[in-house]
């Protein structure tokens, strides 16, 4: 197990109800993967209990910084965001299995929500991969299609970091103020094609009905799932999901899971 007391050196609201916390912490930063999270305690005292489970939303492995964005939904969250910078979080990090990616020659990735923190962090991976540009026979860089749903335009967060990352970034939202009308599981369907990896992190109920638009056309990915998670490590048995090979433990054997192992997504 992997405990840190981490500094707390910014705390920025991006919109309302929603803030991005940047942590100084190399033993986190550097092995950190897309996909993996960190999970916090928000309390010294008993109220709220358990801890609360954050995907790494950035990294920056030479300065030893990283992010994670918090929407307050609750009493622990709230906390969170009314810390100051100077605060001491204790969390444990970096937990879970990330995205798979390599080899992939086109990339969709689907985000709706907070879910958009691990999708960037993947963004930034594969750039980051490829900094260097092609060099002799070595592939060249996967492109990458972000498409980012949310139901109104104030909802949507940290665009202009993940713009510079990608090839093309497409936005829906449900009401039409910003990009096209309605959800962006219609608004991804436009990208699918047959050699295409396809990565996603949202609500439930949008990635099942992204699953359900996948599998019309034979097509599978990776889905990083949430549930109520207790410890982070596995031992608590709080945030098991049934899959076609038996119970999976999200915390430990997630939160990434390919989603052929996978009848739906949150039903």
């Amino acid at each position: 197990m992997n405990r840190f007391v981490v500094p707390l050196i910014g705390n920025e609201e991006l919109a309302r109800g929603s803030y991005l916390h940047t942590y100084q912490e190399p033993a986190i930063a550097r092995p950190g993967r897309a996909g993996q999270f960190v999970n916090i305690l928000t309390s010294p005292l008993s109220d709220p209990l358990l801890r609360r489970p954050f995907s790494l939303c950035t990294l920056d492995r030479t300065a030893g910084t990283f992010t994670v964005l918090i929407k307050v939904i609750g009493p622990g969250t709230r906390l969170l965001a009314d810390m100051r910078p100077g605060a001491r979080v204790d969390m444990l990090a970096p937990l879970g299995v990330g995205f798979e990616w390599v080899g992939s020659r086109r990339m969709l990735l689907v985000a709706g929500g907070v879910g958009v923190a691990p999708l960037l962090l993947l963004a930034q991976e594969v750039r980051e991969a490829f900094a260097g540009g092609k060099r002799g026979g070595a592939p060249a860089r996967p492109e990458i299609t972000f498409c980012y749903g949310a139901r109104t335009a104030g909802e949507f967060v940290l665009l202009d970091r993940i713009g510079p990352l990608v090839d093309r970034l497409a936005l829906s939202t449900e009401d039409g103020s910003r990009g096209e009308r309605g959800f962006c599981t219609e608004l991804a369907e436009r990208f699918f094609d047959d050699d295409v990896a396809i990565f996603t992190c949202g609500p439930n109920a949008m990635m099942n009905d992204l699953l359900i638009r996948m599998r019309r056309r034979g097509l599978e990915g990776q889905a990083s799932l949430e549930n109520q998670m207790g410890c982070g490590i596995g031992a608590c048995l709080g945030c098991v999901i049934t899959t076609r090979q038996g119970y999976r433990r999200i915390c430990c054997q997630g939160p990434v899971v390919r989603t052929e192992l996978l009848d739906s997504i949150g039903w």
